[in-house]
């Protein structure tokens, strides 16, 4: 009988110290980071950590509208992040453009140069243009992008800071920023 308690103790002893020592497996993604954020090119490894760390498929819905690109990047479809740029009236200030966006105050951090603002779950940066490509309004609008992360995305401050700035440099090479 002594020795069927201790089995026993010893059992249990051993069950709880498994359990106690596992953890829940954290979840892997089983879709690839693009190296583009909305089709403009971002390095993978700048958005990978504001997407949500597990999910099947990522996938990205687009509008042009009025000279600006909107984007909606989804993981199982559900919203986890938005993207976009768009012509302001010159002489804003990035906290300005960053408050047209409800909830997310980017008034924390900004540049030095005044360029960039950014905090956990958004940033804006203007872009530089040599040559603004909205002929009828040349000189008087500036292009700026804009990131802001969904309820499920992952905020991340340091990441969001060099993710604003590649995307802002990613926007000043395409066709909308540069005339052919």
């Amino acid at each position: 009988m002594k020795h069927a308690k201790a089995r026993i103790v010893s059992a249990l002893a051993f069950a709880l110290l498994a359990s106690g020592c596992s953890q829940a497996k954290e979840e892997k993604r089983a879709f690839e980071v693009p190296d583009a954020l909305c089709g403009t090119p971002v390095p993978a490894e700048l958005l990978s950590p504001v997407l949500p760390a597990g999910g099947t498929r990522i996938e990205e819905e687009r509008e042009d509208k009025h000279g600006a690109q909107y984007c909606t990047v989804s993981v199982d479809g559900t919203s986890v992040l938005h993207a976009e740029w768009s012509w302001w009236g010159e002489g804003k200030r990035t906290t300005q453009v960053a408050s047209s966006q409800l909830g997310v105050k980017l008034d924390e951090h900004v540049s030095d140069d005044g360029t960039y603002t950014y905090a956990d779950k958004g940033g804006v940066s203007r872009v530089t243009c040599l040559e603004p490509s909205v002929p009828t309004r040349k000189g008087e609008m500036e292009l700026y992008a804009q990131i802001y992360i969904a309820h499920n995305g992952r905020p991340d401050e340091a990441a969001m800071e060099k993710l604003i700035q590649a995307y802002a440099k990613g926007v000043s090479a395409s066709p909308e920023c540069v005339q052919k």
